[in-house]
């Protein structure tokens, strides 16, 4: 089975070179089919990721880009997967700014548009553009019915929830219910089951004019970050899927699969990601692959990947495994205590709790 790749845009129109010889490296296995991103300079509408953590992009970039994208025969996706916009869809000017928007994206060829407001899919269903609607991440699709609202809705393809990257029952009934065209992230670095994750998409959307502070407000992402340094077993949780284990999910009946990192396009190493991706292995600190090779901060454990081989094994083979309550089964903690440095990983994690809170004016 091939397994097809979205990955996120660096607006480099030289690298785009890089991934059609990868393309051409994996041909028999694997396809970068997808690039993925938006515009940052005069943005209209904001997106899972903080505006001042991306690449300055102009719609001239853009259409540039997308052109020389079309030549290699890769999508592009335009990402338009705000969670608000402040009832500003619904105001007459601005729905008519965003449609014109959307008939310039329609005429520079964007194949793909992902969205995560069910008023704006209205609105890209009834405009009759030439792309396909996407549904993001953000509207945390994780049972069949709910794709199934969403595929009524019009949408061609789906991303899950990464919260049920594990849950084998669910993805499989999700699969027949919705057909192929379902995507998975597979290089996860969010908490599991966050609380907090609905209003840092929130908190996001609303990052495209930076609040007039000219930086993302860090409350949410202080937080996150706090949730996967709580115990070295954490890391265990954060429902990502490796290299060597696609396999599984192909037997699922997945082979579409998405890398996230926007942030990490300019400083990260997307592409090495990326084939390790396509080639189904890695050797090395499962986290840096996680990151793009660009770490959110210093802290960072060691995760070895080729201690892994076994954890999965469990979630595919014994259906309603993870009935999402640590306290009561212990899988992971015993995991990392058996496979892993846990008192080294718990110094670590120490060190950035105290950073994290100390530099944190909220608590």
């Amino acid at each position: 089975m091939i397994n097809y790749f979205s990955i996120p845009a660096d607006f480099q129109l030289e690298k785009i070179e890089e991934i059609t010889q990868l393309n051409k490296k994996y041909r028999e296995q694997a396809k970068i089919k997808e690039v993925y991103g938006q515009i940052t300079v005069g943005n209209l509408v904001g997106s899972g990721r903080a505006n001042d953590l991306l690449p300055r992009v102009d719609f001239p970039l853009l259409e540039a880009y997308v052109r020389k994208l079309d030549e290699q025969n890769i999508d592009f996706n335009y990402t338009l997967n705000t969670t608000c916009l402040g009832n500003q869809e619904f105001d007459q000017e601005f729905s008519g700014k965003l449609k014109d928007f959307l008939k310039q994206l329609d005429y520079i060829g964007v194949r793909y548009i992902t969205v995560g407001i069910p008023s704006i899919i209205h609105m890209v269903k009834q405009g009759n553009y030439g792309f396909k609607l996407k549904i993001s991440t953000v509207c945390q699709i994780n049972n069949a019915q709910k794709a199934l609202a969403y595929k009524r809705l019009g949408a061609e393809m789906i991303v899950l929830d990464e919260s049920i990257n594990r849950d084998f029952k669910s993805l499989k009934n999700i699969r027949k219910a919705f057909g192929q065209q379902v995507e998975l992230i597979v290089n996860v670095i969010c908490h599991k089951n966050c609380i907090y994750e609905i209003f840092h998409h929130n908190q996001t959307s609303h990052d495209c004019d930076c609040n007039k502070l000219n930086k993302s407000i860090p409350f949410y992402s202080h937080r996150c970050m706090l949730q996967r340094c709580e115990n070295p077993e954490d890391l265990l949780k954060l429902a990502w899927i490796r290299p060597e284990d696609l396999i599984h999910y192909n037997d699922a009946g997945y082979n579409i699969f998405k890398i996230q990192g926007r942030q990490a396009v300019e400083n990260g190493n997307v592409l090495k990601t990326a084939e390790a991706y396509m080639m189904r292995r890695y050797d090395g600190n499962l986290m840096l692959l996680l990151d793009c090779f660009q770490p959110t901060n210093t802290f960072i454990a060691n995760l070895d990947n080729g201690m892994l081989n076994d954890y999965l094994t469990p979630f595919y083979c014994q259906e309603d495994f993870c009935i999402n309550y640590c306290d009561k089964c212990h899988y992971c903690k015993k995991y990392m205590q058996t496979h892993f440095d846990y008192n080294k990983i718990k110094e670590t994690f120490d060190l950035a709790n105290i950073f994290y809170r100390e530099m944190d004016e909220n608590f």
